[in-house]
Formats: structure tokens, sequence, C-alpha cells
């Protein structure tokens, strides 16, 4: 009886709920096929550190496998991958437990063994970071649950976290580690130093997967100068051993503190397709004009933010929401983490060159994704009491989900090779188009019924979740855009 009772309370805990519902999603859309030479990468690297016990990858990939990979650079007469070295210990933990206990290998079940990897990392963490983005707007924001639901249930589903979180990739790691981090920062009224300790692993852990994450620790620390010393000095205890672990990383497995991806020196072997003219961070565009070009194409455009995600579109609305309420506890350090997610994409505007290679819309911008879907909880009011912002919502957030569901298909797609015919002489690059076309003509009917019962079951979840915020009472006027 005792079991049953405790089994009754998980079954209506709202966080174990949101974690359930959407491993489901998950569990059904990963991949089991390697789509990008940067996931094979990664693979690669986990199938070294289980099978041969290093870091080097000379044994794990070859040429015409599902794992040769071109993101590697050359050290010592060796091969490694340049991609951060935290997804793919996460990954060998996983892979060693399955090769040891279960017998299963990639090299005679590679499909299924990835799935596996991929579902029990990127997948479960994914969920996590969801759970946290609920609590951020039910513990912290104070928001009614009704709508809660509702802002949770589109930043799972209505934006990029969807598809990036289905093949074994850092972004929406690092998505999922900054929405912890910011949990912990936001809750800085309590004035516990375990809040603090969180904050500075958590943030340290984003840039460990993303190292240009690294880049937030500088605005949560002038945040904490703001507050104490003591709080300063907390934060940077916290943050330093992981820190330092990468630095020495760097250094054992590349010779330097540099991060590999960023080390020129270390692609200078034959057949190598990257050098310091086309390596991110050590490239910009040589003009004005073709900044905002390549700005425009990141943001707007084929590769674009809101033409992928035009939910966010009303994340401004909400921020204007903050802006405009002077009496609220936790608006200072919220700032904080909306200013350093812009920074962060201007970062890749003003230092990258090549759209982040084979992607759906801006791989890049999928790390500060939880955190720019946090303005949308301040809306509440607002679309309750106007008929044609509410349809107008409805509408836009539809758009995303189906943006969303479509980008499952293929995270990477080649909008190269792949564009589409709009009539005439006009051919539209558009990832989104693309994936659509592809879905359209070379996809199986296995895989058409499983996207279109997910589809179906996303679109019902969210009818169902606009049905209860309408029969719920209005909300406080402190909402309001005024």
């Amino acid at each position: 009886m005792e079991f049953v009772k405790r089994l009754k309370q998980i079954k209506v805990d709202k966080y174990v709920t949101v974690f359930v519902m959407y491993f489901f999603l998950l569990a059904l859309l990963t991949k089991s096929d390697i789509q990008s030479v940067a996931d094979a990468s990664r693979i690669a690297t986990v199938k070294s550190l289980v099978e041969y016990q290093t870091f080097t990858i000379d044994n794990s990939q070859f040429d015409n496998s599902p794992l040769f990979t071109i993101d590697k650079y050359f050290y010592n007469n060796h091969f490694y991958s340049d991609k951060p070295p935290l997804p793919a210990l996460m990954g060998a933990a996983v892979y060693f437990l399955l090769n040891k206990i279960c017998g299963i290998d990639l090299s005679n079940n590679l499909e299924l063994t990835y799935y596996l990897v991929t579902l029990s990392t990127v997948g479960v963490l994914s969920c996590i970071g969801l759970v946290y983005f609920h609590k951020i707007l039910l513990e912290i924001f104070d928001i009614k649950e009704a709508w809660a639901n509702i802002t949770t249930f589109l930043a799972g589903t209505g934006t990029l976290i969807l598809p990036y979180s289905l093949t074994f990739n850092n972004h929406s790691l690092a998505a999922v580690f900054l929405i912890a981090s910011l949990y912990y920062l936001l809750k800085i009224e309590s004035v516990e130093i375990r809040n603090v300790i969180l904050c500075g692993i958590l943030v340290s852990m984003a840039g460990n997967v993303d190292i240009t994450c690294f880049l937030f620790m500088p605005f949560f620390l002038v945040f904490y100068t703001s507050k104490s010393i003591k709080l300063v000095f907390v934060f940077i205890l916290s943050f330093i051993p992981l820190l330092g672990i990468y630095l020495l990383l760097n250094i054992y497995l590349s010779g330097s503190i540099v991060p590999p991806a960023m080390n020129s020196a270390l692609w200078e072997y034959p057949g190598s397709l990257f050098n310091k003219e086309n390596l991110s961070g050590l490239v910009t565009q040589k003009s004005f004009l073709g900044t905002m070009k390549y700005a425009f194409t990141l943001f707007l455009g084929s590769r674009g933010l809101f033409s992928h995600t035009p939910l966010l579109c009303f994340s401004f609305m909400g921020v204007i929401a903050i802006l405009r309420q002077r009496i609220l506890p936790y608006k200072i350090p919220y700032l904080y983490g909306l200013v350093a997610s812009l920074a962060f994409m201007l970062m890749y505007t003003f230092r990258t060159v090549g759209y982040g290679g084979y992607s759906y819309g801006v791989r890049w911008f999928v790390a500060p994704m939880f955190i720019l879907c946090l303005p949308l909880s301040h809306l509440a009011n607002q679309v309750r009491s106007s008929r044609l912002l509410k349809k107008f919502f409805v509408v836009i957030a539809s758009m995303s989900i189906a943006i969303a569901l479509v980008g499952t298909y293929n995270p990477y797609p080649n909008d190269s090779t792949g564009k589409v015919s709009l009539g005439g002489s006009y051919i539209s690059g558009y990832t989104f188009l693309v994936n659509a076309n592809s879905i359209a003509n070379n996809s199986s009917v296995m895989y058409k019924i499983s996207l279109g019962v997910s589809g179906v079951a996303i679109y019902f979840m969210f009818n169902r979740l606009l049905k209860r915020f309408k029969q719920t009472q209005n909300i406080p006027a402190d909402d309001n855009v005024v």
C-alpha cells in the first residue's frame, strides 16, 4: 500500500510529468543513424575511450565508415576529435555499460548503440533542461501553472531544442547547463551558498561542452560582484575546477590551452578542409556589407533564428514587460542572462563565416534557446485579454511547432545541393523547405507515419493546454505590458 501511495504521488508531480512526457517524445524521434561529421567525431572518441582507452581516433574512424569525420586535428602523429571532450566522456560512460554489461558494441550494432547513447545522454539531459525551465517559471517567476505549462510545452516542441535533442551533439547539452545555471543565479534572494556553487559548476559545464558558453561566466561574475565579495569568491572557486580540467585536457590533447578547434596549426595536414581562413573564432567577414548580409541570414534569412523559431518574436514583448516592471526581485540576474545570450549570438555573428556548416537553422543558437524563451512567460495576461493577439500567438506557435517537427527529419540538411525550386528561376536554401522536400520525396512510409503520429499528439496536447489556460482565472495586472 505504501508503494501505491508513493506511485500516485509520483504521477501527480508536475516536474516528473514534464520529464516523462518529453522523454517519450524524444524516445520516438531520436536518431539511430549518424547524420553529421560532428556527431561522427564525438562517437569516434566514445569508441576509442571504451575500446582502446585513448582519446586518439585513429582506430575508430575509417574511410567510407559512418564514423569517418573531417572534424579532426593532427597532433603528435595521431588524429583527435576537435570537439570538447566532456560530451564524449558522458557518452563513453553509457557505452561502457552497454558494451560490458549488454555486450553491445559500435562495430556490430552501430544504429542501436548510437540511439541508446544519444537518448541516455542528450535526450535525458534535454528533459532535465525542460524541467529546470518549468521550475524557473513556477518557483521564481511565479507564473500561473496553466500559462507555465504552455510556455514550457512550446520551449520543448516549438524551438530548435527539439531537433537537436535527437542527435549526439553539444548544443542542446549546453542549453541544459545554461538554463540550470541561470536557475541557481535567479535564486539569489534565498542567499544560499549552495545556489552560488551550483551556478558556478553548471555554467562551467556549459563551457566544457560548448566553449563559447564560457562567455556567460563574466556576466554572472559581474552580477555577484554587485552582491558581495563573499559570493564572488564562492562563484570563482566553484567554476575554476572544471575550467582548469578543460584547460589541462587541451594541453594534454593538443599541447596548448587554445581550444583545438581554434588552433590553426593543428589543421595543417594533407586532406584537411580547415585552416585559419575558415575556422570559427579566427575569421571575420571582410566588409561591413558582408557582415550585414551574414547577420541577416543568421537571424532572418534561410538559416535565420526567427525564420526557424518565429515564436521568439513574442520574446521581444516579454522583455518589454520585464523592463517595465519596477518591483521584480529577479529582474537584474534575469537581464544578465538575456544580455549574455545576446553577446553569445553576436560572438558567432562577428567571428564566424560558415553558418555552422550543414545544419537546420543555426545550430550554434540552440545553446541560449531556453533562456531566450523565458520572456514568453510574461505574456499571459496580454494573450488572454486580446482575442486578436491570442489568435496571432496560436498561429505563430503552431508554425514554430511545425518547423521544429520538420527539423527532426535531419538536423543537418545540405542546403547547398538540396535547395528547393519555388517556381520560375527562384531557388531557396531555407532549411525548413529543404527538409520538407526531403520528407515528401525521400523519407520512408514508416517515418511519415511516425512523424504524423508525433505531430497529431503534439497539436492535440497544445490544444488541451490552451483550453485549460482559457478556463483559468485572470492573471494579476502586474504581468501586463503597459
